[in-house]
């Protein structure tokens, strides 16, 4: 879903904030809570973006995790928006849905600041890499017409993406939301932890940034499961804000004029020769060349 009125952008504070989540949903609820007030009432953070599996421990037994989803997943959403509400920010939170079939739904929800719905984006790639297999827990989102399983919302005049971590090897699905305007990529992670997994993280985090000149706000869960690291890139791939400890948040102001900057002299958008589309009929997704003209050699 995304919308398509555009006012002027201004600057619009984000925060990522990163937590382990563990097999207690009230626990969980009140790490969220802490974390997203002093982002928003101490750091005048506007947006809050929260790891992946904040509801639930995500390293929990397949059928734990679908009981979980089936019992806790209405109240922890419900919960999510009033403190959104209550703290008039919005948050960006991992959760789990029923998903039917003994699976569970890896989701990420959008309490707006006026504790509306903004969005709700079900994961796409699940992480069946490194000897995990995230698809014997979790129910892969359909593709559906006209990329409509895709999330992004307005916060400010700023279009916002949403991905949830394994999204983040798959250039063509952030390349996509920057064709439905997003200014800013909101990455929520448990980015599991192993050998070279911390340099894949920050690495591709700044790849994404740079090769769409768009700002990045990753969050993740921390060690010993995931890599923690959580972080604010810019543009130009420079890391403005991290999180250095088990907990904790880092807030970063991104400013339109840095985004213009940036794009003004390295236009790569405007210079693709091809291009993502989807076919109506079937939903099928596909590569295709643009109109802009060939150069002469």
């Amino acid at each position: 879903m995304h919308s398509t009125f555009r006012p002027t952008p201004g600057p619009v504070s984000v925060a990522v904030a990163q937590f382990a989540a563990i097999a207690d949903v009230a626990a969980n609820l009140a790490s969220i809570a802490r974390l997203a007030e002093t982002a928003a009432k101490n750091r005048g953070a506007q947006v809050v973006v929260l790891p992946e599996a904040s509801m639930y421990a995500f390293a929990s037994p397949a059928e734990e995790l679908a009981d979980v989803a089936r019992r806790e997943g209405r109240r922890f959403s419900d919960a999510i928006h009033a403190l959104a509400l209550r703290l008039g920010v919005v948050l960006v939170a991992g959760m789990y849905e029923d998903g039917g079939r003994g699976l569970s739904k890896n989701t990420f929800i959008v309490a707006g600041a006026d504790g509306s719905t903004l969005g709700r984006y079900e994961k796409l790639h699940l992480y069946d890499a490194f000897h995990y297999r995230e698809s014997d827990k979790n129910q892969r989102a359909p593709l559906r017409p006209d990329l409509a399983e895709l999330c992004t919302f307005d916060v400010a005049g700023f279009r916002f993406g949403v991905m949830n971590c394994y999204d983040l090897r798959f250039p063509e699905m952030a390349r996509v939301l920057l064709d439905r305007g997003a200014d800013a990529l909101l990455l929520g992670a448990g980015w599991v932890a192993g050998p070279l997994k911390e340099l894949h993280w920050e690495t591709l985090i700044r790849a994404r940034a740079i090769e769409n000149t768009c700002f990045v706000a990753a969050a993740c869960q921390p060690a010993p499961l995931s890599v923690g690291q959580s972080m604010i890139v810019d543009p130009g791939g420079l890391v403005l804000a991290t999180v250095a400890a088990d907990e904790g948040v880092a807030v970063c102001e991104l400013h339109p004029a840095r985004l213009k900057a940036v794009r003004d002299v390295l236009p790569c958008l405007q210079h693709r020769r091809y291009e993502i589309t989807q076919r109506r009929e079937t939903g099928e997704t596909r590569v295709a060349s643009t109109s802009a003209p060939t150069e002469k050699a």
